[in-house]
């Protein structure tokens, strides 16, 4: 089973695209999101009505729903949607595509926040089209200056480095640096794969956002 969490305003597409490129099973459920008061009522219920003919059209036994988010109060619209991902069903998976900014902005705060829990990021281009999978980074993120350090050496590399590369050039354990990359990759800021009987390590899009971040406190 999969929800599908996303906006909608006033273009179905921005929604229908994303779903089908993932595909909709029986028992599947659409989520869409709208503000708690509406501008144009009659535009959104025609939007909502399209994505309910085509779907239906598709695949009958598709569950619908509307969730009526507070746009006017950001940390309230956050944790309305928070709510909306933690006590979805099944695969999560988060469409940041279309809908008002005053959703889709706290939509993709708390997809980001519940990176783990979220199966999949999807985002329909206005520009060609195409539906693309985003790489969430790990906002909850947190280690120790020492295992930092070491993250900040292999984003440096701008590659892949190696576990003895590591030890000479912080002068470390291989026990300590293999402890520090198990943390990382633990909390999606590193990946690291055998190549032979050397461990090779690279830095995610994560990894360089939390090391960013952290060198802006």
């Amino acid at each position: 089973m999969r929800t599908y969490v996303s906006p909608i305003g006033y273009n179905s597409t921005s929604v229908v695209r994303p779903v089908l490129s993932r595909g909709v099973d029986p028992g599947d459920e659409i989520c869409l999101l709208r503000p708690n008061e509406e501008s144009d009522e009659q535009r959104a219920t025609e939007a909502i009505e399209d994505i309910k003919r085509l779907l239906n059209e598709i695949e009958p036994d598709v569950t619908l729903t509307l969730k009526r988010i507070t746009y006017d109060d950001y940390p309230t619209a956050v944790l309305e949607c928070s709510d909306i991902i933690t006590d979805a069903n099944g695969d999560v998976i988060v469409n940041l595509s279309g809908g008002a900014r005053d959703i889709l902005v706290p939509l993709t705060t708390a997809s980001f926040v519940h990176s783990e829990q979220t199966n999949a990021t999807l985002s329909f281009s206005d520009i060609d089209g195409s539906v693309r999978e985003l790489e969430s980074p790990a906002m909850t993120a947190s280690v120790p200056d020492n295992v930092a350090s070491t993250l900040a050496m292999i984003v440096d590399q701008n590659e892949c480095v190696s576990v003895p590369t590591l030890t000479e050039e912080l002068d470390r354990s291989k026990s300590s640096i293999t402890r520090h990359i198990s943390s990382l990759e633990e909390q999606g800021l590193v990946q690291a794969e055998k190549h032979g009987r050397t461990k090779i390590v690279q830095s995610t899009f994560a990894g360089e956002l939390y090391l960013r971040g952290r060198g802006s406190q």
